[in-house]
């Protein structure tokens, strides 16, 4: 366990994470050849989707061995749209690469990711790729990185260039060795070279010293640290915490790719050094002898389904029993195959123990955040929650008896990913997903499993409804049964809530009649009133007066206190808004600027960039709805724009 390291890499789309992927699986031996993304041959992009779009869309894992050490490697999306991808792999990895362009610096992505793997208590590297670009700038990068994440950065290896300024090699901060390239500097080069990889220790040697005293103490009296004492002393500022270390390369030509690893294994933690929280807080994380416990991250369903299990405690053999904890009433569950992955290749293992990271074959109705345990022992794993879907599609089949393998082939798909909701309507699906790019691809998925041919609609936002204020309503219902007037008489009061949450339902009386109630109000706040479902507030039912053989006027009753509560209330209606950043030439600005405006978004800054202008705002997700084409026409195709979920806002007047 001492000799296992798992992380992810994580970063900004078209920042090289599958590239670097690649370049670690050739390096470490792995695999025999490089995969490129762009010819689609990259192992960790096996989907048929990410290698004719050149885009990862699923997170891949994978195995591989760098001198006595094991890595675990999860590549992740960077795309926006598929942040859940993201987040799941967050819970089992226990630390992160982030990878930055040298070109174009920290990005909104980055940003994000970096506040991702935050929230998750991750140190973190960072490695600044693709420096062998023209523009790449790397001590730029790195007081970027220490500005807009808010962090100590330090450089602990530095691009070397050559006399004509290209980049040529690398130098080691820590113990002064050099990397060149091709041949070797020019005579009259070395004394600029030495120089800079001379103010690069001092300035490692300045920050390690503020976090150990020893360190600091060498520091003062102008000795030199040992390198050993110097990398032991970051390691312990780094998983506190306090100090990010960055690295440099290109890994393209796989330039800096070995530095890195060996950084992998001498800074990121083992699973002994891990804190006590997370999946990692249940008793026993850790240890060989404890029962059994895992921690289902993902799902997928290739030619069979493929359960991703990390284990938390315990052995897992094959033959073994596992139950899913919060549904033990399932019964056992034998495990026939265990395997070790590679994308999606696989070897077949006997066993495995805590901190692996280990796929079970099977149909187990296992799902994402599932806690697998010995049945002796069951515990349950803390899982991740994933925002809600605010943009939604209609498929229409072409033959009405399509629609049962469509909806079938939709639902196979929300099991892999728990973004996606599904509602079937008569002969049509519904599917809401995080953004349009994310529906697109669902499409073509459920096209190819299904077979089926299908009309896809355009793109429509969930709206969504909240209150303006409490309220109370009172309704009575009458009829005349069997001759004679029965009646039945609700009362309810209206309250706010956090605006985020789904509406809820609750009771201050018991009873049958007041079960008719509940039910009805349920179904009612999920309709909502006018375009969506009810948010932000709370029904609390009051008093229910009748007789069981009043049931329907109990839910007539029920249903219009409701309808007086909300018009006492006044229903605003909610629609879905994202955080913007555009990033466009300096010429185009003033066009993309107008055109931004025409679609109310709201711009809080323009600012120059590495590659131009940088607008950021925020704006209405339904007037942004087919935006990048609209972008790239403006621009030339020169523009890219990254928009993120940032909310709910009234997108009118209030109405009663």
């Amino acid at each position: 366990m001492t000799r296992l390291r798992t992380f992810g890499i994580v970063a900004h789309i078209d920042a090289g994470k599958t590239t670097l992927t690649e370049r670690i699986l050739f390096d470490t031996g792995a695999q025999s050849w490089v995969g490129s993304v762009d010819e689609g041959t990259a192992a960790m992009d096996f989907m048929p989707e990410e290698r004719s779009r050149g885009i990862s869309i699923t997170s891949a894992a994978t195995r591989a061995q760098w001198g006595d050490h094991v890595m675990q490697v999860v590549d992740t999306p960077g795309h926006v749209d598929f942040v859940a991808e993201v987040e799941r792999c967050l819970r089992v990895i226990d630390g992160a690469v982030v990878l930055v362009d040298g070109v174009r610096g920290v990005e909104s992505q980055t940003r994000a990711v970096w506040a991702q793997t935050a929230a998750s208590g991750l140190p973190r590297l960072v490695f600044v790729n693709k420096l062998d670009r023209a523009g790449a700038a790397f001590r730029d990068v790195v007081a970027e990185v220490a500005e807009q994440l808010e962090c100590t950065a330090v450089a602990v290896t530095v691009p070397l260039r050559d006399a004509n300024g290209e980049f040529s090699g690398l130098g080691d901060a820590i113990t002064g060795a050099v990397q060149w390239f091709e041949g070797s500097p020019e005579a009259d080069h070395v004394p600029a070279l030495q120089r800079a990889l001379r103010t690069a220790h001092d300035r490692l040697v300045e920050v390690v010293a503020d976090h150990d005293q020893q360190v600091m103490a060498e520091f003062v009296a102008g000795r030199r640290v040992p390198a050993e004492r110097l990398r032991a002393a970051l390691r312990g500022a780094f998983l506190r915490g306090k100090v990010v270390p960055v690295l440099g390369g290109s890994a393209l030509y796989n330039r800096g790719v070995d530095w890195l690893l060996d950084a992998v294994v001498a800074y990121l933690p083992g699973v002994a050094d891990l804190p006590a929280r997370g999946i990692w807080g249940v008793p026993g994380a850790g240890n060989e002898a404890s029962p059994f416990c895992g921690f289902v991250f993902k799902v997928q369903h290739l030619d069979e389904v493929w359960n991703y299990v990390r284990v938390v405690r315990g052995r897992l053999q094959t033959g073994g029993s596992l139950v899913r904890a919060h549904k033990q009433q399932a019964g056992r569950r034998t495990v026939e195959q265990l395997w070790t992955v590679k994308a999606d290749r696989h070897e077949v293992v006997p066993s495995v123990g805590p901190g692996e990271v280990v796929v079970v074959p099977g149909e187990f109705q296992w799902r994402t955040g599932d806690t697998v345990c010995d049945p002796r022992d069951v515990v349950t794993l803390p899982a991740p929650r994933f925002s809600a879907p605010v943009l939604a599609v209609t498929f229409e089949p072409a033959r009405a008896e399509d629609a049962a393998a469509l909806h079938a082939a939709v639902l196979e798909l929300a099991i892999d990913d728990p973004t996606l909701r599904v509602a079937r309507e008569h002969d049509r699906i519904v599917v809401r997903g995080m953004g349009e790019l994310h529906l697109e691809i669902v499409a073509d998925m459920v096209r190819e499993r299904a077979g089926k041919d299908f009309r896809v609609s355009m793109p429509r936002v969930d709206r969504r409804e909240t209150i303006a204020g409490p309220a109370s309503g009172v309704a009575e219902s009458r009829a005349t049964v069997a001759g004679r007037e029965v009646a039945a008489r609700c009362s309810l009061a209206l309250e706010q809530a956090p605006e985020a949450s789904p509406a809820t339902v609750v009771s201050d009386t018991d009873g049958a009649a007041a079960q008719v109630a509940l039910v009805e109000l349920r179904r009612r706040v999920r309709a909502g009133s006018r375009v969506g479902q009810l948010y932000g507030c709370r029904v609390r039912l009051g008093a229910v007066e009748a007789g069981l053989e009043t049931e329907a006027l109990i839910e007539q009753a029920a249903s219009l206190a409701l309808d007086q509560a909300l018009a006492d209330a006044r229903v605003v209606e909610l629609e879905p808004w994202v955080d913007i950043e555009v990033l466009a030439p300096a010429a185009s600005s003033n066009a993309v600027l107008a055109d931004l405006g025409s679609r109310g978004a709201e711009v809080s800054s323009v600012a120059a960039g590495r590659l131009g202008a940088r607008l950021s705002g925020r704006a209405p997700l339904n007037r942004m709805i087919g935006y990048v084409t609209r972008l790239r026409s403006i621009t030339k195709g020169l523009g890219q724009v990254t928009m993120r979920p940032a909310g709910f806002a009234p997108s009118g007047a209030a109405t009663g």
